[in-house]
């Protein structure tokens, strides 16, 4: 879990989940979380409550267990807890995924100017039921948020051992963002048949 990784936090005694995100962590020791807002945080963040810690890494999603050590509210606004004994993780997939870095062309029909916008990417995993892509935020610069969550997509790709291009049209079902790209979460929909077979064979050849 690398710091400011984005946190569903449940507190003991508590049904709500609450948004939050890692500051800090000694390995063996220790996390630092960031108190999310709430009505009342002493009582909430005491000491010894138990929280229910939940995120979500590579397209798993992972929990643990911890109880406060130590809730830092003034001036800083954090809570340390037990660095957790056990992280369970909860395969989010449907289908086993293969790494890959591969060049892509993406299309997505937007609101902006009503335009079907085109994009050079490089998919860095796949399945039969959809794949990771990236888009480097250098092809973003001209357009203000082209993709959204449940944007539609069409993409381009061609596959090492698959003869001409395969076409795939998919939805976004998830977005994250870091300094140079931006990482999308495409579900796979309404594939034609021969795309289908294609990917079904060039997925079990490499997944042998």
């Amino acid at each position: 879990m690398d710091f400011n990784t984005e946190l569903q936090v449940q507190v003991q005694g508590c049904s709500n989940r609450l948004k939050s995100y890692l500051v800090g962590r000694e390995e063996g020791r220790y996390l630092i979380i960031k108190a999310p807002m709430v009505v009342n945080p002493e009582e909430i963040f005491a000491k010894d409550k138990e929280l229910v810690v939940r995120y979500v890494h590579q397209g798993s999603v992972f929990g643990f267990r911890s109880p406060i050590m130590l809730p830092v509210l003034e001036p800083f606004n954090v809570v340390f807890v037990e660095f957790p004994k056990k992280i369970e993780d909860y395969n989010l997939r449907t289908h086993k995924r293969f790494e890959c870095s591969l060049p892509a062309r993406l299309e997505v029909v937007t609101r902006h100017q009503d335009r079907k916008l085109r994009f050079k990417g490089v998919v860095g995993d796949i399945s039969k039921g959809g794949c990771k892509a990236t888009i480097s935020l250098k092809e973003l610069e001209w357009v203000k948020e082209p993709l959204k969550i449940q944007s539609a997509v069409v993409m381009f790709l061609s596959l090492p051992g698959v003869e001409g291009e395969l076409f795939l049209q998919g939805a976004v079902r998830s977005m994250s963002q870091d300094s140079e790209v931006l990482s999308l979460g495409i579900q796979f929909v309404d594939l034609s048949g021969k795309s289908q077979i294609q990917l079904d064979r060039f997925l079990a050849a490499n997944q042998a």
